[in-house]
């Protein structure tokens, strides 16, 4: 059996005799698009804080200001810089912020004992409070979302992403290291 088959630059499609056997070069990326670890993470990633988003929306917060909470949770005393690295932004996103939250009594901000150039930050009661509660409704969320995968699998799955990010923070202090 003979198969003529063309390639149509301008269609993206290869055509193979019958349109049973007809795929666009898209579908074919896509479906790899979709089965790749990288692009799976990003997805569930947005869509579990599209769901937290949803679920936080009583507490008057913007995603940009439970985030930088978050994470000054996470790392208590952390300077501006930390957190600017921490959230991916850029230092003076972050210094607005922290204006911003400590005028509305969100967070302390105090002078770095070394460098006096540095700020310190602080969660204040009501953060502290607040954060709390956060922390509730995204336990709730994983357990939710958590659902999908059996009991018996989920240590094993942690077990596995931590061993993945611990490689990507080693390649990453290998990189810094050797443009040093």
């Amino acid at each position: 059996m003979t198969i003529n088959a063309q390639f149509s630059l301008r269609a993206g499609t290869c055509n193979i005799g019958k349109p049973a056997y007809q795929f666009t070069l898209m579908s074919a990326l896509r479906a790899n698009f979709d089965h790749s670890l990288g692009f799976v993470l990003n997805d569930i990633s947005r869509l579990a804080r599209m769901e937290f988003d949803r679920r936080v929306r009583r507490f008057k917060l913007t995603r940009a200001q439970w985030l930088f909470l978050f994470h000054a949770a996470r790392h208590p005393g952390c300077t501006q810089s930390d957190l600017a690295e921490s959230l991916q932004q850029e230092k003076i996103t972050v210094s607005r912020q922290a204006e911003r939250l400590e005028k509305a009594g969100w967070i302390e901000r105090r002078d770095d004992a070394i460098d006096g150039r540095a700020y310190r930050l602080h969660l204040r009661p009501k953060a502290e409070r607040v954060v709390q509660q956060l922390a509730n409704v995204a336990e709730d969320l994983r357990a939710d979302y958590l659902q999908a995968v059996p009991p018996a699998r989920r240590a094993t799955l942690m077990d596995d992403l931590m061993l993945v990010k611990a490689r990507l923070q080693q390649m990453a202090a290998e990189a810094k290291k050797s443009s040093s």
